[in-house]
């Protein structure tokens, strides 16, 4: 794993550390990188699935019940 110098906001560290409900920095740090990654996948793939084109007259599909 890579070491890294940054000034980090101390206040928000804290916070992040309290939201994750973890004990160090790097535990805070990793999972704040891993969570707005994941946003990021998780927009791109809704922006995807809002592209896709929409049956204006879907089948209706009987149920078994």
């Amino acid at each position: 794993m890579a070491v890294t110098s940054v000034d980090i906001d101390p206040e928000m560290l804290r916070q992040a550390k309290a939201t994750y409900g973890v004990r160090t920095n790097r535990e805070a740090i990793n999972l704040a990188l891993r969570d707005v990654v994941m946003r990021k996948q998780q927009l791109e793939a809704i922006d995807a699935i809002a592209q896709l084109s929409l049956d204006e007259h879907p089948t209706k599909i009987a149920s078994g019940a």
